[in-house]
């Protein structure tokens, strides 16, 4: 594998800690009501754990790259989900920033697809065919800089 133009990996400790956080609290205001059920919460706690961790394995961080022809992005340590898009479909590349309502994680925004694992800013990377990817980053102006660069020199 080449060495990449730009490559940059965006962590999100908050994307275990929050969960962990509230299904705690859940699981421990549920024991104080109900003391008689705690065998029973203790398994939903039990189940919730691995699930969290499995989460925050395939969505705790979010790397992109740029190499000679492409833009990539993909989640987690396991590099999974990942997408890509060819340089040459690039036309343009903003700056922005995300809303609270549009959360983090992966899903259609009605600016389009967002990829964000922390954090309000982003790059909206805009295709030659109209369509847009928001990708977060705690980085925008280094990334879109590395994009409109390698873009350049094709």
């Amino acid at each position: 594998m080449s060495r990449p133009i730009y490559e940059h990996r965006q962590g999100s400790g908050l994307m275990l800690l929050l969960p962990l956080f509230f299904v705690g609290l859940g699981i421990g205001a549920a024991a104080l009501a109900r003391p008689e059920r705690q065998a029973e919460l203790a398994v939903a706690l039990a189940v919730a754990l691995p699930v969290l961790l499995a989460t925050f394995v395939l969505f705790g961080a979010l790397t992109i790259r740029i190499e000679r022809e492409a833009l990539t992005w993909r989640f987690g340590w396991l590099g999974w989900p990942h997408k890509s898009v060819a340089l040459s479909e690039i036309a343009r590349v903003d700056i922005t920033r995300t809303g609270w309502l549009n959360g983090w994680g992966i899903h259609r925004t009605r600016r389009g697809w967002l990829y964000n694992v922390a954090g309000f800013d982003a790059v909206i990377v805009t295709l030659k065919s109209g369509r847009a990817i928001l990708l977060g980053t705690d980085e925008p102006r280094r990334l879109a800089g590395a994009i409109e660069r390698a873009i350049a020199s094709k």
